[in-house]
């Protein structure tokens, strides 16, 4: 890709890939050296960013411009350096997963549209990726929550991630995690409404209730509220399942954990916003403890995660392909909702459980 980059340039390079290229490169980081130069000028990025290309509004905290800052993100040469160190080490993560669990849905995974539009755009949730991957690493030791604490205090959603220790039965470090995790969002609060409604509501190539709704936005509301009675009702259902089954007994391991983090993630962030298919990039966490068959239809959830990561590629063909892509993100929502519920009701469950007498 670096070859072809060098050779035929950005936006043919991309393009090529079913890839939809915005010039300059590393577009989605420039929001941040565009709200640079906007402080830089006097301006409120989060009301008027004048410095981005596009004037886009700048919906990340304030810290982003402080590392902008610090890192020089005015200086292009800087810039871009930078912005290739970031997909270097985004690569070599996944370079790593492959490694330790080589499967070929996960290989599907790492080359889908998603994964290259997210490299395409140098967006900041690559930054987010490599950040909370040492979390499945290091659970349950002391310090795994930093690198959520921090996440959140530069994305928000990081935050849906501490559901892993809940899980996972650390209360102590859970609950001591969540003081902390409000404070951040307390230290927040006045930007938090700025970043909200600077937030944009997608349909195409999105994911999320809100896109869903907007998606729906021609149809009578009683269908609307339908569509999302009947999501909520299967969800019930299932939990209930997964509560009767074997699948929800405890588990240790990366595997389990990376599934505990992107799990979290996909189902924190479809509930309470809309958000881009590169977001879709920590379902790949997800993939190494499917493919070990925890429940009867894990891999199947495989191929639908590939297919969801893969929408800008199948969209282009017959609409049969666009009107199939919908349900699999649904699909993957009901059921990992569903199983962390299970897992986060079992572990509580576990606090009041009676220690068994010989």
């Amino acid at each position: 890709m670096a070859g072809s980059i060098a050779y035929f340039g950005w936006v043919r390079t991309w393009t090529s890939v079913f890839v939809p290229a915005m010039y300059p490169p590393f577009a989605d980081m420039r929001l941040i050296q565009g709200a640079v130069i906007s402080v830089e000028h006097g301006l409120n990025p989060q009301i008027s960013n004048l410095g981005d290309p596009w004037g886009r509004l700048f919906d990340y905290p304030m810290l982003w411009v402080t590392i902008g800052k610090a890192l020089n993100f005015t200086d292009e040469s800087r810039f871009i350096l930078i912005c290739t160190a970031l997909v270097l080490s985004f690569v070599g993560v996944c370079a790593l997963l492959l490694f330790r669990f080589p499967s070929f849905g996960l290989l599907a995974s790492l080359v889908s549209t998603t994964t290259l539009w997210g490299i395409e755009r140098g967006n900041t949730d690559l930054v987010m990726f490599c950040l909370l991957f040492p979390v499945a690493l290091w659970i349950p030791k002391l310090w795994s929550p930093v690198p959520i604490l921090l996440g959140t205090a530069l994305k928000l959603y990081p935050v849906f991630a501490l559901g892993a220790l809940l899980i996972q039965r650390e209360f102590r470090l859970f609950a001591a995690s969540l003081v902390a995790a409000v404070a951040i969002l307390v230290y927040l609060w006045d930007q938090l409404a700025a970043i909200w409604s600077s937030i944009p509501v997608v349909c195409w190539m999105g994911y999320g209730f809100a896109s869903l709704r907007f998606c729906l936005r021609a149809v009578p509301f009683w269908q609307v509220a339908g569509t999302f009675a009947i999501i909520g009702i299967a969800t019930l259902a299932l939990t209930f399942c997964f509560c009767r089954s074997s699948a929800v007994r405890p588990q240790l391991g990366t595997a389990f954990n990376l599934l505990l983090v992107g799990a979290s993630i996909y189902v924190g962030t479809f509930l309470v916003s809309s958000n881009y298919d590169y977001r879709l990039i920590f379902l790949v966490f997800c993939i190494p403890f499917l493919q070990r068959r925890p429940f009867p239809f894990a891999r199947t959830l495989i191929v639908l995660i590939v297919l969801a990561m893969n929408e800008w590629l199948w969209g282009r063909g017959p609409k049969l392909f666009i009107f199939a892509l919908g349900p699999p993100k649904i699909i993957l929502f009901v059921v990992f909702c569903a199983y962390l519920i299970a897992l986060g009701w079992t572990a509580v469950l576990s606090l009041y459980a009676k220690p068994k007498t010989s």
